[in-house]
């Protein structure tokens, strides 16, 4: 008998007894003959869980459809299915590789000035503003405005040359992971 009681996860999710279960999909991979796929509708929760399978090498992922959070998705054990395309479980099934591309942008090392020390004739002004910098593309020289502060701003030029910086976040264990994007081949 299932009881109906008003469950969420950490996040305030709402967590289903087992009496329905959410819309998911099943991708067709009619092209690959060698992958099955099996549904199994969690007992539960209104979670289902769609499991491809390579039968030629064994590997196998499953896509998780769920209102609430897990933590076989969050640590990568589980694919979310609502995000899930077909490129990322060919690869999980060995039929694609994929090369990730990280997300950049460029970096000019400054830092802002006091308005009366700008006032107070201590620095030097740079003939660029900060933008045309910025416009000057990936490596370029900025020697000779280091250590001047840019045209019609405050910010102090420290850095030499414009460098160029991958984006980064943290993930759930507490680590500082790249942000890009991954091409599947």
């Amino acid at each position: 008998m299932k009881t109906n009681i008003n469950r969420t996860d950490r996040q305030g999710n709402y967590i289903g007894d087992g009496s329905c279960h959410v819309d998911y999909t099943v991708i067709n991979f009619s092209e690959y003959p060698q992958i099955s796929s099996s549904v199994s509708l969690s007992e539960t929760t209104e979670s289902v869980y769609v499991t491809y399978r390579n039968d030629e090498n064994d590997k196998k992922i499953t896509t998780r459809f769920s209102y609430h959070v897990n933590n076989a998705v969050a640590f990568g054990d589980q694919l979310n299915g609502f995000a899930a395309g077909k490129n990322e479980i060919l690869y999980h099934l060995g039929l694609k590789t994929r090369t990730f591309i990280p997300d950049t942008f460029l970096f000019i090392n400054k830092r802002c000035v006091a308005k009366k020390d700008m006032e107070a004739g201590l620095y030097e002004f740079a003939e660029l503003t900060i933008k045309e910098m910025y416009d000057l593309g990936k490596g370029a020289d900025l020697s000779a405005y280091t250590g001047k502060i840019a045209k019609n701003s405050n910010y102090l030029i420290l850095g030499s040359k414009v460098e160029e910086e991958v984006k980064t976040s943290t993930n759930i264990l507490g680590q500082r992971v790249q942000l890009g994007r991954y091409i599947y081949n």
